[in-house]
């Protein structure tokens, strides 16, 4: 459901500090750009002129116009997303055109955190790159991993990295590793889909709420050396100007700077985990009141709340399109009951925190209480993180069509 109109620079205090958080690819399914638009003209025009921009990065043939199925069609995006690695640059290009959009409306960021494929838009936003450039890597990146993370994927579990691991341990699959620390309590692992699967199921023996995320390729894990080095080569030609603010990294575990070489620390993505929490730590004792969500859906805001207990966040794109039936292989019926929300990668999700942080949009009205008699409520399934690099946390795991080019789509555990 959209959201009114509004300035998110009104629930800023003076003296505020903002954060943009940059998600993984596939976190929240369609983003809701029409949104961006309502902010007022400037963000309208911030938008537009950032989506021409991304298609400018994009190959002549057989891609879609961004524009149109973002910003001026928005009900044309589902179909386009079909076509291999359009929802990954979707991704991309909703963190870079809300930046753009936010600055325009008055928010301005202080700190920079990108989350595995969310580096790309971070760097780019921070002025590293330029937006076409930035595009081109996404493409170049969505092309290595399909190609060489093949037959493996990912997977996100509701327990902290002690208990993943302890999963991991219990069936006897040393080949999954854990690829994501989205938050506390929200583990991302990766894996041969065989063995992953086994991890998972272990996970549910024991209690633990688990689902495959419809990342159709490995991510943040060693097998993938190579990958990084192929992708390194592909993008080191792409020139890179200094920072214009700190962009904090999950995967380093510290903030870039000028002598960094920036192509490599990307690639290092591929076969690196990623920390979000004590990233998202060091920002805020670095100075940061306002944790933004630079991209579609509060994913990354949802994994700052549950870090940083009664911090501020803002999403300016939480509302999403409702999903449409789903089709091929993800509309057979789940092997156990699906599992609640949970945080995502671009890969990578996290729950809701119970405690409510402001500035945050005007929420989805309550819903009315159903008639008596109820019927027996049916667990919502986890909808990607941007692994993915990138399937992020978020309150949808990927299932979006296009999310995963393979159409597998996630798979839910109770």
């Amino acid at each position: 459901m959209p959201f009114p109109p509004r300035n998110p620079a009104e629930d800023l205090e003076p003296d505020d500090t903002c954060a943009f958080l940059y998600p993984g690819t596939g976190s929240a399914g369609a983003p809701d750009l029409p949104a961006l638009a309502r902010m007022g003209p400037a963000a309208a025009r911030a938008a537009a002129d950032v989506l021409d921009a991304v298609q400018e990065g994009l190959p002549r043939t057989g891609w879609p116009s961004l524009r149109t199925v973002l910003l001026d069609d928005p009900g044309a995006y589902r179909a386009a997303a079909r076509v291999p690695g359009v929802a990954q640059l979707a991704g991309y290009a909703a963190s870079v055109a809300a930046d753009r959009a936010l600055r325009a409306a008055g928010v301005q960021p202080a700190h920079a955190v990108g989350q595995s494929f969310g580096e790309i838009a971070a760097l780019v936003g921070a002025g590293a790159f330029t937006i076409a450039d930035g595009a081109r890597m996404a493409v170049a990146l969505v092309g290595v991993l399909a190609r060489r993370g093949r037959g493996g994927g990912l997977g996100l579990l509701e327990t902290g990295e002690d208990g993943a691991r302890a999963c991991i341990r219990g069936a006897a699959e040393p080949q999954v590793v854990v690829a994501c620390l989205n938050a506390p309590g929200v583990t991302v692992v990766a894996g041969p889909d065989t063995a992953l699967e086994r991890v998972l199921d272990t996970a549910h023996g024991r209690g633990v709420r688990a689902v495959r995320l419809a990342v159709p390729y490995l991510s943040h894990h060693p097998a993938m050396a190579g990958a990084d080095d192929e992708w390194y080569a592909m993008i080191r030609r792409y020139p890179r100007r200094p920072l214009e603010h700190p962009v904090h990294s999950p995967v380093r575990g510290r903030a870039y700077h000028d002598g960094d070489d920036l192509h490599r620390a990307l690639a290092d993505c591929i076969v690196k985990p990623v920390r979000l929490p004590q990233t998202l730590r060091a920002v805020r004792d670095a100075g940061a009141t306002v944790f933004t969500e630079a991209g579609a859906g509060d994913a990354l805001c949802q994994c700052a709340r549950l870090t940083l207990p009664g911090v501020r966040t803002l999403a300016p794109l939480r509302g999403r399109p409702p999903a449409p039936p789903p089709t091929g292989p993800a509309a057979r019926p789940a092997a156990r009951p699906a599992a609640k929300p949970a945080a995502a990668p671009e890969t990578e999700s996290a729950p809701e925190s119970p405690a409510k942080s402001a500035p945050h949009p005007a929420p989805h009205p309550a819903p009315k209480p159903a008639p008596k008699p109820v019927p027996k409520p049916v667990p919502k399934p986890v909808p990607n993180p941007s692994a993915e690099p990138g399937a992020g946390p978020a309150a949808n795991s990927g299932a979006d069509p296009g999310a995963n080019p393979g159409g597998s789509g996630a798979r839910p555990r109770a």
